[in-house]
């Protein structure tokens, strides 16, 4: 019986209709649906950054890197520390830790934390390179003797001692001049004048004098050698303030760039042989990184007086518009650039995050087109930095190939000292872009701007920086009073802008704002007729919700050209006719109808939504005539009344309440309320502010009245308790 009933139960659950089982769900669609605010499915972050999200990566790296690079000197056999040098023998050695203490990749670890050190303001980045640069510095002498007297030395200190690349020599010298600028306590200068020396006079060139290498081919351009170069040869000039370093810089630049620098695709090729006749361009990923790096970090120091200052920036420019352009989707670049089918490799993406933010910060490229590249970047690049402060997807060592394969199968290794410190320059450097520039999302994408954008609005234009309407809503069942007008309302960006100010502003200060806000979107220099063509009546309308409040005043703008200058006249009176007119400002036709018109929109489209409509009429301006206010009581202040009565929605005479407060304060002492003939000072705003309250208190059967504070009719407000928005 059990069983046959529990049978029937089932039949009866599978059969039934689909929506008698579960409600059915409804399908999104183009009507339903704004499909283009949907989420896209980012395979990596993607959006705003936050400073202290980009510290948090970069912590994990120096605290990973402090443990993995002990500055020590050991007795190779018994693993001492030897702290007395001068009993140094052949045992003595650094002790090896995870990565080389004098390496280039080092050199560039041991810079980015300089910068880190500057960008976030934590000591420790600065500690890490005068420990070891001490160490390194204080030991030479000792090693030296020890070479000299025993034919051996520690492998980090022959290539300190004794460079015999490029490799050795550059940008550990570069980082050491930067050290020594920013105060390190140690003599560096020894060490640095033993780098720069071989720099200079004893590394292979070309007969032109460009450095060179005899591998893979002779006198072989490696693009690398840019880097391993000439930084330390800017740096040496900035030391010294001697033009033949700053000369032989940008003499180095101009002469790998007629050679290695492919125009139209704006990047470098990564090797160069003398005696080809044709030069293979493989656009390897971290050797245009040390180009870009090599012009940006001349960039820095060179004289803008240097006669060839400009062409090393718009060589500089050339390079940034080629590296643009090969950014893939994730953020990354590719180890082969132009490569789409090459992997995604972390040290060059860092390197050019850093190039590019660095550019901005300095002026020398748009934040517009370049600041939404720089910020993809960093978060690509974010995703490498693991748990332990290791940097992911770096590729090793590379010598040069004349082959795809080469390149597109090198290996890639947590223990590739290359992306450490490009990691830690790229974090340091978009910290000071961000404390520079303003990114917000904007109609789903990342844009840069100069100034704050403090709207919360998915899509918004730029400019008047306004909240959606109804943002300020306490809950769904707490009303909003809007506000719409003109310059008497909200003056200027709404923030004092030469000492003026509109009554909107300071409007709910009368206002229990526990229980209602207020939200001021008046636009000064808007007519009736202007405010509803501009679309700014559009956002407004949006937010509002049953229960609303709506205040509408306009007059003082409607005069005036109707086609010509500011083109914002409405036509006289309420009536529903109307004249076409040709703008001078794009040559089409405009039907223009007459202010009641305009306000009958404003009115009847509120109360279709539920809300509550309020006219006022406009503020007085500071004109007098017989000891009298002059007052427009025939034009807008009659209109807009009439208006008022013929919708049946509730009128304030602002013109006669306001005129009438200050013919009592008296002609002479009315100047100090207004800043012109029509804009009020803090002072002239805030009156009209509480003439707006005091006319909602005198209407009958408006239950705005309810939420208005009586208190604050005696309190006396100062510019102190202005709240900005």
């Amino acid at each position: 019986m059990f069983t046959r009933l529990l049978s029937t139960l089932l039949l009866l659950f599978f059969f039934m209709p689909a929506g008698a089982q579960k409600k059915k769900e409804t399908a999104i669609n183009d009507m339903n649906t704004p499909l283009h605010l949907l989420q896209p499915a980012y395979q990596n972050p993607y959006g705003m950054l936050s400073i202290s999200d980009i510290e948090g990566s970069m912590d994990r790296v120096l605290h990973y890197l402090d443990a993995a690079t002990p500055p020590r000197v050991i007795h190779k056999e018994t693993g001492k520390e030897i702290t007395d040098y001068a009993t140094m023998d052949a045992n003595a050695t650094l002790e090896r830790g995870l990565y080389r203490l004098t390496s280039y990749e080092w050199g560039v670890t041991y810079a980015a934390m300089l910068a880190a050190a500057e960008a976030t303001g934590n000591k420790a980045y600065q500690e890490y390179v005068d420990k070891r640069f001490s160490l390194l510095a204080e030991t030479a002498p000792h090693f030296r003797r020890v070479m000299n007297d025993y034919g051996v030395i520690d492998g980090q200190m022959r290539s300190l001692l004794t460079p015999h690349a490029l490799d050795d020599a550059g940008a550990m010298c570069a980082a050491m001049i930067k050290a020594q600028l920013a105060g390190n306590t140690q003599d560096l200068r020894p060490v640095i004048d033993n780098y720069i020396n071989y720099i200079m006079y004893h590394e292979y060139r070309l007969n032109d004098g460009t450095f060179a290498r005899n591998r893979p081919q002779k006198n072989t351009l490696w693009l690398d050698d840019m880097f391993m170069s000439v930084p330390a040869i800017a740096q040496m000039g900035k030391l010294t303030g001697e033009m033949k370093y700053f000369n032989e810089a940008v003499r180095q630049i101009k002469q790998f760039s007629q050679r290695m620098f492919v125009a139209e695709k704006g990047l470098y090729r990564h090797g160069w042989v003398e005696s080809s006749t044709d030069h293979p361009a493989f656009h390897w990923g971290r050797a245009n990184g040390w180009a870009i790096l090599t012009l940006t970090e001349v960039l820095d120091v060179l004289p803008k007086s240097h006669p060839d200052y400009q062409a090393v920036l718009e060589q500089y420019r050339a390079h940034i518009r080629g590296i643009a352009a090969c950014q893939s989707g994730e953020g990354f670049w590719h180890q082969l650039l132009d490569r789409n089918d090459s992997y995604l490799e972390t040290s060059a993406t860092a390197i050019f995050v850093y190039c590019i933010a660095r550019g901005i910060n300095n002026g020398w490229i748009d934040p517009i087109a370049y600041g939404p590249v720089a910020q993809l970047g960093w978060h690509a690049v974010s995703t490498k930095i693991n748990s332990k402060g290791e940097v992911e997807g770096t590729c090793v060592g590379t010598g040069m190939g004349f082959d795809p394969a080469f390149y597109y199968y090198r290996p890639v290794n947590v223990y590739a000292a290359h992306g450490y410190g490009p990691v830690l320059w790229a974090g340091a450097e978009m910290i000071n872009l961000l404390k520079k520039q303003f990114p917000k999302m904007n109609d789903s994408a990342v844009q840069f701007y100069t100034t704050e954008q403090t709207t919360t609005a998915p899509i918004f234009s730029v400019g008047r920086n306004e909240q959606p309407a109804g943002n300020s809503r306490i809950n769904a069942n707490t009303p909003v009073v809007f506000t719409i007008g003109d310059s008497t309302m909200k003056n200027g960006s709404g923030k004092g802008d030469g000492g003026q100010w509109g009554w909107g502003n300071f409007f709910e200060w009368f206002f229990d704002t526990n229980r209602i806000t207020v939200e001021n979107f008046a636009l000064g220099g808007r007519s009736s007729r202007t405010f509803y063509t501009e679309g700014l009546w559009n956002k407004v309308l949006s937010g509002i919700r049953p229960g609303d409040y709506l205040l509408i005043q306009f007059g003082h703008n409607d005069g005036g050209p109707f086609n010509t200058g500011r083109a914002r006249a409405s036509l006289k009176g309420i009536g529903e006719e109307s004249e076409t007119f040709i703008m001078a400002r794009h040559g089409g036709p405009e039907e223009v109808f007459t202010f009641g018109h305009y306000m009958r929109i404003y009115i009847r489209q509120a109360k279709a939504r539920g809300a509550k409509v309020i006219v006022l009429s406009l503020t007085p301006g500071n004109s007098w005539k017989e000891g009298k206010m002059i007052r427009s009581s025939e034009t807008y202040t009659k209109w807009s009344r009439e208006v008022a009565e013929q919708e049946g929605v509730a009128f304030i005479d602002m013109n006669d309440l306001v005129a009438l407060k200050f013919e009592a304060i008296g002609q002479e002492a009315t100047a100090d309320y207004f800043k012109d003939r029509v804009h009020t000072s803090f002072d002239g705003a805030l009156l009209n502010a509480k003439a707006a309250a005091e006319g909602i208190m005198q209407l009958n059967d408006c239950d705005l009245k309810e939420y208005i504070l009586q208190e604050s009719f005696n309190r006396t407000f100062t510019e102190a308790d202005i709240h900005l928005k």
